[in-house]
């Protein structure tokens, strides 16, 4: 696969303009072999651009250029309260460090139905790799690109990759109020995510508090319960394309038989039932790639890579 020479948006010109020559040269002859398996290694060691890698020095990039489109304070999002006085923050990230806290994040998928520990399955053409993980000036950055990889988890070409990380063996709970600070990026084909799912590995049940469609401006927000193959969705749908164009707030208050999704704090839909959740959860956050026909389809020409999935924090409440 050659890379695709595309009009690149401002966002992402200075990323586009640090990639060297022989980085792109290099990407378009041979597929790179992922290193995500390596303990530690994350792109945040090599935010300056250094990194050893044509995409650790592109996330790194495309990263610079996102912060450096954004001069104001470094908290994108108004500050926070909890929904009712007396619940407690019982996990965070500020994404103030400078690489990612492995004490609160895993960047290994450990899900039903995925086909390995950087794969989910074949809906998503991307290949999770660390050194698409970014922490820079106070957020984070989960990269998407379109260079080959040839990964090992499971072995295979895959034509794009992603940031993942989730808090499973971190942290998980029942209930609560999870709420992100987010700028999704703008392109079909692309599929950034904030979702939940339970700590015991079963599925479904899982919470979609913020899961993006680029291909058709679509936001989603559901809950899937049921068994497998007998999946209900309980869906919400928002098209609107201020996700791309701002930062905004997207959270889920869950209570005994009740969840309500919100953005920007108000609520855009409510559903009732003792078919809601009852189960621990974990967070993941995720740029993935849509491959299927529908929601957009893939990528295509006009699809801008790198591009960033950007987060200002990530908060989780809970109940007295």
């Amino acid at each position: 696969m050659s890379r695709r020479l595309v009009r690149r948006t401002p966002l992402l010109a200075a990323a586009a303009a640090c990639l060297t020559l022989g980085a792109l040269t290099t990407a378009a002859v041979s597929p790179r072999t992922a290193t995500a398996a390596e303990p530690g290694r994350t792109a945040a060691a090599s935010a300056d651009g250094t990194g050893s890698s044509a995409a650790g020095a592109g996330a790194a990039a495309a990263a610079g250029a996102a912060n450096a489109a954004d001069p104001d304070d470094p908290r994108a999002c108004a500050r926070t309260k909890p929904p009712e006085p007396r619940w407690q923050l019982a996990w965070q990230d500020e994404f103030t460090g400078s690489t990612l806290d492995r004490a609160k994040w895993n960047t290994v998928m450990d899900f039903p139905g995925r086909a390995g520990g950087h794969y989910h399955n074949s809906s998503y053409g991307s290949y999770a790799l660390d050194s698409n993980i970014v922490i820079q000036n106070g957020r984070l950055h989960l990269i998407a690109d379109d260079e080959p990889v040839v990964g090992d988890d499971p072995p295979g070409t895959y034509a794009y990759s992603e940031g993942f990380m989730s808090s499973h063996d971190k942290f998980s709970q029942a209930y609560g109020y999870w709420e992100i600070c987010a700028r999704y990026p703008a392109g079909r084909g692309l599929w950034p995510a904030f979702w939940l799912v339970p700590q015991d590995r079963s599925w479904p049940p899982e919470f979609d508090v913020a899961e993006w469609f680029g291909g058709i401006d679509g936001m989603h927000q559901g809950i899937a319960t049921g068994s497998w193959p007998n999946v209900r969705w309980s869906s919400n749908w928002t098209y609107d394309p201020a996700p791309t164009t701002g930062w905004h707030t997207y959270a889920l208050r869950w209570e005994p038989g009740r969840a309500v999704f919100y953005i920007d704090g108000r609520p855009t839909r409510t559903f009732e039932g003792s078919f809601v959740p009852d189960k621990p959860m974990y967070v993941i956050l995720n740029s993935g790639v849509w491959m299927n026909a529908d929601r957009g389809g893939p990528p295509d020409a006009t699809t801008v890579f790198p591009n960033s999935f950007d987060v200002d924090y990530v908060r989780v409440y809970r109940r007295p």
